[in-house]
């Protein structure tokens, strides 16, 4: 039986341990901290007892990826499916104005729903769906080296537009502002979720801590097809001859037994423990930072399950009944703000928007993630590595490796599906 080692418990490192242990080949998955998730994981708040996500994260049905990872680790029952696309956006003053498409069909339906989102003007609403319109037929070269900003202003898309609509949309799917974020990726992603059918848009939530999302059905199933996880356990270094990996040493032991190696970890953490192989050192990756701000409140009186504020420093509201999550994306401004700074914001955001003053909050968390996503810049175009190296038994997975996708969930989730394939027709071969 083959045996091959995974470097990282994320979901890169979980989609591919799952489909190698389905297919039958040995699968040993170690993971540096205590925990699996990598950067999207769940913990129980010592205060209050209340399970939180170090960030929440929102899936699409456009996520064919990583809907077929839940489905096979029988996780599918752990989300909560939008049966048409419905966002809350919220104005100052506590002014819902909903985008929701659940009339007509695809694509009348998004159209109508363009139509009668009203933070937008009739015109205004035109010009979104006129440029949705061109949206296919603009060829890629058209947008090469432009921002995204530089996009919308070739295509006359007004200042409320860009708030009311787009800032939130770019910086909540790439954790990048539109100044920085590169049209191309953008537009790709816009095609995926607006242009591949009615349930592409609809948004996905998890309905319990991410952990208990998918966390735990991967290891079950992992361990169920005669794999191991082992957490705690710090990849040190990696030894190499001139063709291949010959020895993985770990804060716990040094590996020499394998046939394939797949490295999950964050470019940053592979750097430290492979810093001669030159394909990764062509890569520069600039990082962007999510805040999440848990608020614990006297009484809640919020009646949806989430809500996207309006040009606001605070992007999106959470509500989980027992408490509600503020996600700040792109936060590197504000990220090194203490702890009492940042809540200083999310008061100030929820009584402007949501009408929730200082004296009915009881208790607040804050959590960094400083590093949650790399920026999809025009400059790394071209630059992220393949799946296969230079070494024969060595392979790439992760949210930064070449996937077609910015730094996402579903390109995570791709990328380890893409490693364990090569390896799984590695075996047929032999």
């Amino acid at each position: 039986m083959k045996k091959c080692l995974i470097l990282g418990g994320g979901f890169a490192g979980l989609s591919s341990a799952v489909y190698l242990s389905k297919a039958g080949i040995k699968v040993e998955l170690i993971e540096a901290s205590p925990k699996l998730g990598g950067r999207a994981y769940s913990l129980t708040d010592t205060e209050t007892g209340s399970v939180i996500d170090n960030g929440q994260h929102i899936l699409m049905g456009c996520y064919k990826e990583t809907l077929k990872f839940f489905d096979l680790i029988n996780a599918t029952g752990n989300l909560e499916f939008q049966k048409n696309l419905k966002v809350n956006f919220v104005k100052k003053g506590f002014e819902l104005v909903p985008l929701k498409a659940d009339t007509y069909y695809y694509p009348l339906n998004l159209l109508a729903g363009i139509l009668n989102y009203k933070a937008l003007s009739f015109s205004e609403s035109l010009k979104l769906i006129s440029f949705f319109i061109r949206l296919s037929f603009i060829p890629e070269k058209d947008l090469k080296g432009l921002s995204v900003y530089d996009w919308l202003e070739k295509e006359t898309q007004t200042e409320n537009i860009r708030k009311a609509f787009w800032e939130i949309l770019c910086v909540g799917a790439l954790n990048t502002n539109i100044r920085k974020a590169s049209a191309i990726t953008f537009a790709n992603i816009l095609k995926k979720i607006f242009l591949r059918g009615n349930k592409s848009a609809n948004i996905i939530l998890p309905k319990h801590g991410l952990s208990e999302s998918y966390c735990d059905n991967s290891q079950k199933f992992i361990e169920g097809n005669g794999g191991n996880v082992f957490c705690s356990e710090k990849i040190e270094e990696l030894i190499f001859n001139s063709d291949k990996l010959i020895k993985v040493i770990t804060s716990k032991r040094e590996i020499s037994y394998f046939d394939f190696v797949i490295s999950t970890m964050p470019l940053y953490s592979l750097e430290k423990v492979v810093n001669d192989i030159s394909i990764l050192t062509k890569l520069q990756l600039t990082y962007s930072s999510i805040l999440s701000i848990h608020i614990w409140l006297n009484k809640n009186k919020l009646e949806k399950t989430f809500y996207g504020l309006i040009n606001s420093k605070v992007h999106w509201v959470f509500n989980h009944g027992t408490h509600l999550t503020l996600v700040i994306s792109d936060a590197n401004g504000i990220i090194e703000l203490t702890k009492e700074e940042l809540f200083e914001i999310a008061v100030e955001e929820l009584n402007k928007y949501l009408n929730i003053s200082r004296k009915e909050i009881r208790n607040y968390k804050v959590l960094k993630e400083k590093r949650a996503t790399y920026v999809p810049s025009n400059d790394i175009i071209g630059d992220r590595p393949f799946t296969i190296t230079e070494f024969t038994n060595f392979l790439l997975a992760g949210d930064w490796v070449e996937t077609g996708l910015p730094s996402t969930i579903e390109s995570a989730v791709f990328s380890g599906r893409i490693a364990a394939e090569i390896i799984i027709s590695n075996q047929g071969r032999n």
